[in-house]
């Protein structure tokens, strides 16, 4: 893949760190074969006109996927450190239903630095190289919900994206970028179509 031609080049990823915000994590598949990971949200998005969508779920389907990696732990209140649980990348999609539709907790998902990965890197499940060439870019997501002492961290290293909505017809970036951004602008302002609990406003 020419990764210069890729919908990220240059891009300040900001405003679709944005748009992931929050997003609610249903599955991920990997197609290993053709370096392509697929990730199904529930995002959070509001059109510029019209109704509220009765469905928020998308598909992001991250290509040039290089590398996977994730670390499944667990860490009862009184343990002295983590204790790392068993994953392979085939069971990565079981591990993620099973936190039950955990969100994306914080602001940064696409290219963030390696302070995060450096804290959990030493505590991996695996890490899967299923290319040989150095990635573009990199997603990196947790899920950890209600009382539940596990923890899982997962980090992709790939080279584009693309989404698509529940039909299987492709939204635009910009489009995609620009629902999540106008959600949490009105979220901010009071708007009652936004009101999630357990949502606060962004900082």
């Amino acid at each position: 893949m020419n990764v210069s031609r890729g919908l990220l080049d240059g891009m300040d990823t900001t405003a679709l760190n944005t748009a992931l915000s929050e997003a609610i994590c249903l599955g991920l598949a990997v197609d290993a074969a053709n370096a392509q990971l697929s990730l199904d949200l529930e995002v959070l998005t509001l059109p510029a006109e019209g109704p509220v969508p009765e469905d928020y779920r998308v598909r992001l389907t991250f290509t040039g996927v290089g590398r996977v990696a994730a670390s499944l732990r667990i860490q009862e209140w009184d343990d002295l450190a983590p204790t790392v649980l068993p994953l392979q990348l085939d069971g990565l999609d079981k591990a993620i239903r099973s936190f039950g539709g955990g969100r994306l907790h914080g602001w940064e998902f696409i290219d963030v630095d390696d302070s995060g990965w450096v804290h959990w890197s030493e505590l991996l499940s695996f890490d899967t190289q299923i290319d040989t060439h150095v990635s573009a870019h990199v997603l990196e997501f947790s899920q950890e919900e209600g009382i539940d002492p596990r923890e899982l961290d997962v980090r992709v290293w790939f080279d584009d994206i693309t989404i698509h909505d529940p039909n299987g017809i492709e939204i635009p970036l910009a489009q995609f970028i620009e629902g999540g951004v106008r959600w949490w602008k009105a979220h901010d302002a009071g708007d009652p179509r936004t009101m999630r609990a357990g949502i606060v406003p962004q900082l």
